[in-house]
């Protein structure tokens, strides 16, 4: 399980041509094969770390795998991608191979992922004439293939965070590399609670604030002809199957119910046969971006702008320099985020010295945070 590799400091790491078995496989971390790990401040990482096996990259059959395993016993490491193409027969450097090597990261040693992917037909050809010249005898002056007249560069281009995480979970099915919400552990546990911390004593039957991406969604049309929905969502710490029943669906934005939103859902947490699920109440589209870039302010408690010793009540301070215009847009902001939810926080204004009590409730969360604070600077 990749969070239990996390939580112990070893590091799990794409597959690899040059590394991989045919199953996960444990190598020793070195300069080239580490990578970064959030680790908790007295936790070291490990001297060794797991290579995903090219058997779980989809569209590699149990063919290609053993090829290339074999030929890489036989020569030795791959020197480059010209080398991978001479090397494994050219019947299995076929364009769907190349493009679940290159997408699942195996190939990386040899160049970018994006200029990998975008060479593919460029290094399928080379390999097919390569070999076709090697095979008809078509020798160079000293016994070799003329490769002068056999070309490969690759393309010029770069892979973005996102084409990288798009195409691992593409090819292995899970993010491997990096995550999309990677640092904000703690802001999810400060507004909201973790997937993999949720427990059957302690959260079934209880109403959870939950942010995660969707993995996947499923429409479904019940027996009475209404629509429901069945998504799958992840965080950093796990994941878990959501429920939008029929009586909310309507209420649900469409963009909310889409793979690859970020979102945050509010939710009854279910126990079916000891397997967690949440039904939900509410779903709110969420702007990752924004998160990410705002969530140090905040997550690290260099927030003046909330503050209450009572863990039911939401205290907004508001600065005595705060204008007649600011305190209104503040009052039209609080009622966008106003909840009806079981856990929401009652909203208390300190103003001048004055505890002032709205007739309203909030659940906490850094957009809310960022809007107030963008209001009062």
């Amino acid at each position: 399980e990749m969070n239990e590799c996390q939580s112990m400091g070893i590091e799990v790491l794409p597959p690899s041509v040059n590394e991989s078995g045919s199953h996960f496989t444990v190598i020793k971390v070195n300069e080239s094969t580490q990578t970064t790990l959030e680790l908790k401040e007295d936790q070291e990482v490990r001297d060794q770390c797991i290579r995903f096996g090219l058997t779980a990259i989809k569209g590699l059959g149990e063919e290609t795998v053993n090829q290339i395993i074999f030929e890489r016993n036989r020569g030795g490491h791959f020197k480059s991608l010209q080398d991978f193409a001479k090397r494994v027969p050219a019947k299995l450097m076929n364009k769907k191979t190349l493009e679940a090597l290159a997408y699942s990261g195996a190939l990386d040693k040899f160049g970018d992922r994006k200029a990998i992917v975008d060479s593919l037909d460029e290094l399928a050809s080379f390999a097919k004439d390569f070999q076709l010249k090697q095979e008809s005898g078509q020798m160079g002056l000293f016994g070799g293939v003329d490769e002068a007249a056999i070309e490969f560069t690759l393309k010029d281009t770069v892979a973005t965070k996102e084409d990288i995480l798009k195409w691992e979970r593409e090819s292995l099915g899970l993010f491997v590399s990096d995550h999309p919400l990677k640092g904000l552990k703690q802001y999810f546990s400060k507004y909201g609670t973790l997937i993999g911390t949720l427990t059957e004593d302690e959260d079934a039957g209880e109403q959870r604030t939950i942010h995660a991406l969707v993995i996947s969604a499923r429409q479904i049309i019940t027996k009475a002809g209404k629509n429901m929905a069945i998504l799958n969502l992840e965080d950093t710490s796990g994941k878990i199957e959501a429920a939008i029943f029929p009586k909310i669906y309507s209420s649900i934005p469409r963009a909310a119910m889409e793979v690859d939103a970020f979102i945050r859902v509010q939710c009854k947490i279910d126990d079916r046969d000891g397997v967690l699920n949440c039904i939900v109440n509410e779903i709110k589209l969420g702007d990752l971006k924004k998160v990410q870039a705002q969530q140090e302010m905040f997550i690290e408690g260099s927030s003046d702008v909330s503050a209450s010793t009572d863990p039911k009540i939401y205290t907004l301070i508001i600065p005595d320099s705060a204008t007649k215009a600011q305190i209104a847009d503040l009052k039209l902001l609080l009622r966008e985020y106003e909840s009806k939810a079981p856990e929401a926080l009652k909203v208390t204004v300190d103003m001048a010295g004055k505890n002032i009590p709205l007739p309203l409730s909030v659940i906490p969360s850094l957009e809310m945070e960022t809007a107030i604070a963008n209001i009062l600077i």
